[in-house]
C-alpha cells in the first residue's frame, strides 16, 4: 500500500488500492478462521487431557492407604489444590505450548523464504538479530519458570493452615483463634509476596529486553 500511494496516476492508484485492500480483507478473514480453529481444537484437546489426568489422579488418590491421608502434605486442601491448579498447568504446557511452537515455526520458515526472495541482504541482517531475540526469550522464560516455582513452594504451608482451619472450624471458633490463624496465614504469605514483587520487576525487564530486540 505504501508503494501504491506513491503512484501519480489517480485511476491506477484507486485500482491497485482496491486490489490490495481486498487482499488484506481476505487475509484478515483467513487469520480469523485459522485463529479460531487453533484455539478451539487445541482447547478441546487440552480439556480432554486435563479431564483424563484429573480422573486418573482422583482414582489413584481413592486407592491410597488410610495412613497416607494422615500425612500433613496429603491433607484435603493440598490434594484439592493439586486437582484444581497443578493439573491445569498441563493444559497450558501441552496444548497451548504446542500451538505456539507450530505457529512460530511456520512463521519463521515463511518469513525466511519471503525475506530471501525479496532481499537476501536485509534477511541476513535480520537473521543476525535472532540470537539476541532467543536470548531475551530464554531469560524471560527462565524468570517466569522461577516465579511458578516460588508460588508453588510458598503457598503450600498457607494452603495447609487454611485447610486445617476450615476442617476444624469448631475448634478454632471455640478457642477464639480466628485472628491467630489469619495472622499466621499472612505471615506465610508475606515472604513469598516480597519475593514475587522483586521477581515481577526482573521479569518485566527481561520481557522489555526481548521486545526491544
Amino acid at each position: 500500500m505504501l508503494f501504491v500511494l506513491m503512484l501519480p496516476n489517480k485511476e491506477q492508484l484507486r485500482e491497485e488500492s482496491d486490489e490490495w485492500c481486498l487482499y488484506m480483507f481476505i487475509a484478515a478473514i483467513v487469520n480469523f478462521l485459522t485463529g479460531f480453529l487453533q484455539k478451539f481444537l487445541f482447547g478441546i484437546v487440552g480439556e480432554n487431557i486435563t479431564l483424563s489426568v484429573r480422573s486418573a489422579l482422583y482414582q489413584s488418590i481413592l486407592k491410597k492407604n488410610l495412613g497416607w491421608f494422615d500425612l500433613k502434605e496429603n491433607s484435603a486442601s493440598v490434594l484439592t489444590s493439586v486437582l484444581a491448579s497443578d493439573v491445569q498447568v498441563l493444559n497450558g504446557a501441552s496444548t497451548e505450548g504446542v500451538a505456539v511452537v507450530i505457529e512460530s515455526l511456520f512463521a519463521v520458515v515463511c518469513g525466511i523464504v519471503i525475506g530471501f526472495s525479496y532481499s537476501w541482504k536485509v534477511s541476513l541482517v535480520a537473521l543476525g538479530c535472532v540470537p539476541f531475540m532467543i536470548l531475551g526469550g530464554y531469560i524471560n522464560a527462565k524468570f517466569q519458570g522461577g516465579m511458578s516455582e516460588i508460588e508453588e513452594s510458598s503457598y503450600k504451608d498457607a494452603n495447609l493452615i487454611a485447610g486445617d482451619a476450615i476442617s476444624n472450624y469448631r475448634t478454632v471458633a471455640s478457642f477464639a483463634h480466628d485472628e491467630v490463624i489469619v495472622n499466621q496465614y499472612d505471615r506465610y504469605l508475606e515472604p513469598s509476596s516480597k519475593k514475587e514483587i522483586k521477581k515481577a520487576h526482573l521479569i518485566g525487564m527481561a520481557y522489555g529486553f526481548s521486545q526491544f530486540v
